[in-house]
């Protein structure tokens, strides 16, 4: 099961990102939503429930989007991949400083935000999967 961690302080721009991403379901894997209406709610949320994508308004409270995903990306356990909803194509440097996997422009095209979740949680699975395979060779007996 994939679980989706959706930040927005605009209950409806939520419900618009979950729609989008249920598309996701159609690749055969079941899709699960958390949601945090700001980053500090958000930030106990991925503590607590480690979800494999985070997608949040780069506008949301107390710190923005920028400071979430740095938060997020400095502790291990919570450093899934993670997208951005980018209010203006100015922002995109920030972004990219803050460790974001992907930005996504507003308005949000639904398709494109299902395709590139689909993508970065492929290629988080792939790497997953390589560090399985490294802990079992190092655990390997000579």
């Amino acid at each position: 099961m994939i679980q989706i961690l959706l930040v927005a302080d605009d209950p409806g721009f939520r419900d618009r990102l979950r729609l989008a991403l249920e598309r996701l379901e159609l690749t055969g894997e079941e899709v699960s939503f958390l949601e945090a209406a700001n980053g500090n709610d958000a930030l106990v949320l991925a503590e607590s429930q480690l979800p494999d994508l985070v997608v949040a308004d780069v506008s949301v409270t107390p710190y923005g989007g920028f400071g979430l995903t740095r938060d997020l990306k400095a502790d291990p356990e919570t450093a899934c991949p993670v997208i951005l909803i980018l209010d203006r194509f100015q922002d995109e440097w920030l972004g990219r400083w803050s460790g974001a996997d992907a930005l996504v422009n507003r308005p949000v095209d639904p398709f494109a935000l299902a395709q590139v979740a689909s993508q970065l949680l492929e290629e988080d699975d792939e790497e997953d999967e390589e560090e399985q395979g490294e802990a079992t060779l190092e655990g390997a007996a000579p």
